[in-house]
């Protein structure tokens, strides 16, 4: 019987398939025995279900071809026709190995090129002075303090010129830094003259100016690697001097300039592989023997979601708002069924408060970047800058300070 199962010599293929199926039972043989054994002869890796539909194909239209006692000739075209099916069942199967094939070599090659990123950065030679003493918290106060910034697209070089090629905007990392500073030095200020201990920050991303598209190459002073670099080493620099003065709870989102579409070139092919944690993880890393810290990453979403002062503060970078943050602020409470009573975002590079009800506001961030060639071309723009916020326990915002940027 083993000879029997076996291709003979001047056997076609398709002859062999048709002689095992239809004596499988004799031969004592199921669907994935034959599979394998003509697998074996062709170097195919298809398994049963392809072959099994083949042969099914082949028996109906020989056996429609016997009820309707059709020539040869019409026997031939039915089974013509029968192949044509079974080639493309097959050309689909292919194809769904194709795509998966390429699916993972993206997944493969996105996994490695954030692994050295992270090596990058969690392996780079920097000591921080962290401060030895722990800020006493435990005071009556019904308010906390909030400092939002947004959109230091970190790596942008550029000058933006007026109509008598006066210099409007000049950006660089340099820049960034010194406007950084500044932000800290008022928030220091503001808190000291208030009788602040701790601010919550809402880092509300687009922290690197990042590669969305081919034309952004001419504004970049740093590759994406180089600029999550500086970045993450600043802001752990920065982070750490402000917990000199304050409590700093630092909370970031995720921002769409922090993708890594540089693999495909597409918007959103891979929505949660995002440089955005990595800067998180090697923040909370480099900072985690400060007692005056606390460093929170996006969740799932890419938001921020906590309480802050009794309040549920929905913080998110605004990418996906689509210009009409007052349908998103409803959206969020309806599709993930969670209160919201106040949503701070970026992303629009301008500032502005919307009431939508009582105790319930929209608050748009400025850009620490201020205006570049995109909101020229829109004829949109906007100071550089960062916003406080106050909230307090029962009354909700009860104050709002800008800090305008040079």
């Amino acid at each position: 019987m083993i000879n029997e199962i076996n291709r003979k010599q001047d056997e076609t293929i398709k002859s062999y398939k048709i002689r095992l199926f239809k004596n499988k039972d004799l031969y004592g043989l199921n669907s994935q025995n034959i599979a394998d054994l003509i697998n074996k002869e062709t170097g195919d890796t298809f398994n049963e279900s392809t072959y099994r539909k083949w042969y099914r194909l082949y028996s109906e239209g020989l056996e429609d071809g016997k009820k309707e006692n059709l020539s040869d000739d019409s026997l031939i075209k039915q089974y013509e026709i029968k192949k044509q099916e079974f080639e493309k069942e097959k050309i689909k199967v292919q194809t769904e190995k194709l795509n998966l094939n390429q699916m993972l070599r993206e997944q493969a090659r996105m996994e490695l090129f954030e692994e050295k990123i992270t090596h990058a950065i969690l392996h780079r030679d920097k000591n921080i002075d962290i401060p030895k003493h722990k800020i006493d918290l435990d005071y009556n106060n019904d308010s906390e303090m909030i400092l939002s910034i947004a959109d230091p697209h970190y790596g942008a070089d550029f000058i933006i010129r007026g109509m008598m090629d006066e210099v409007i905007n000049e950006y660089n990392p340099e820049i960034f830094e010194k406007r950084m500073w500044e932000i800290l030095n008022k928030t220091v200020s503001y808190a000291e003259r208030n009788g602040f201990k701790k601010v919550n920050v809402l880092d509300l991303d687009d922290s690197i100016e990042g590669i969305l598209h081919i034309g952004q190459l001419a504004l970049l002073r740093y590759g994406v690697v180089d600029s999550l670099i500086g970045y993450a080493d600043f802001m752990e620099t920065w982070i750490n001097e402000l917990s000199r003065i304050l409590y700093v709870d630092f909370n970031r989102v995720k921002g769409n300039h922090n993708d890594l579409r540089l693999l495909t070139g597409k918007k959103g092919d891979f929505p949660h592989e995002n440089t955005s944690r990595i800067i998180t993880h090697s923040i909370k890393k480099g900072l985690r023997d400060n007692p005056n810290v606390s460093i929170n990453g996006h969740n799932s979403v890419g938001c921020i979601y906590k309480k802050i002062a009794g309040f549920d503060v929905l913080a998110s970078h605004g990418q996906d708002e689509k210009g009409n943050l007052e349908d998103s602020f409803k959206n969020y409470i309806l599709s993930y069924k969670v209160n919201v009573d106040y949503f701070y975002t970026g992303h629009l590079h301008s500032t502005n408060i919307k009431e939508i009800g009582i105790n319930k506001e929209i608050i748009q961030t400025p850009s620490i970047m201020g205006i570049n060639d995109f909101s020229i071309g829109l004829k949109k723009t906007a100071n550089a800058g960062a916003k406080i916020t106050v909230l307090t326990k029962d009354y909700g915002r009860t104050e709002e300070h800008n800090i305008i940027l040079k």
